[in-house]
């Protein structure tokens, strides 16, 4: 999850005790946090949440817009909104600089994040000896016919395949990703508890999914 200062806005919203957050995250799963920071601040905190579109809004509101934050949930959309031109340079801040790691801001100060998910392989107790298996690990012939993800073109799997990139280069991760294509169960389909459902089911034996649906499964 990561913030950024959207720019159009002729005066802030906090200005007169309120702030105005344009949300890609439901509202229900962030309402803690604005009521702390309401607590801390006495700023009253408005959300208008979509999970789509919210740059294109923010685009065609242009200086008239009201929003004062964008609340993203993804390094692509992050992307989308400063190339956009929908994020201003103004996150000059000591305390960010101090807690946050230079790696989860940008160098221009548009954006920074607050929080980072974990995208792990879920794997099959029974069936995978194992302990640990690594992304590069994935285009392993020893997986074929194993593995299933989510489609290609979701921000999750953009994302892995951009850092891919960015550690390896573009001649490994194409060689890598047709390893994976190689070894993937099915077509490319479904969420990732769906993933985890077909591990379940031995469609596959390994998938790809992020931390936090472990609990929402237990529950």
């Amino acid at each position: 999850m990561a913030l950024s200062v959207a720019c159009g806005a002729a005066t802030p919203s906090f200005a007169g005790g309120e702030v105005n957050v344009y949300s890609y995250r439901q509202p229900e799963l962030i309402q803690p946090l604005l009521d702390a920071f309401t607590k801390k601040t006495g700023i009253e905190t408005n959300v208008l949440f979509l999970d789509k579109g919210l740059v294109e809004r923010i685009q065609a509101e242009g200086v008239n817009s009201p929003a004062d934050i964008l609340l993203t949930v993804d390094i692509a959309r992050l992307v989308e909104a400063k190339e956009g031109g929908v994020t201003q340079p103004v996150l000059n801040d000591p305390i960010i600089e101090k807690d946050i790691p230079a790696n989860l801001r940008d160098p221009e100060g548009e954006w920074f994040g607050l929080t980072t998910r974990g995208r792990v392989v879920y794997a099959s107790k029974e069936r995978v000896p194992q302990q640990s298996i690594t992304y590069e690990e994935l285009a392993d012939p020893k997986w074929k016919g194993k593995i299933c993800i989510r489609d290609g073109q979701h921000s999750y799997n953009i994302a892995l395949f951009a850092s891919m990139i960015a550690h390896h280069g573009l001649d490994y991760t194409r060689t890598w990703l047709t390893g994976l294509k190689n070894n993937l169960a099915r077509k490319p389909d479904g969420t990732d508890r769906s993933q985890a459902k077909s591990i379940y089911s031995g469609e596959c034996d390994i998938a790809l999914g992020n931390t936090y649906y472990v609990g929402l499964m237990l529950t």
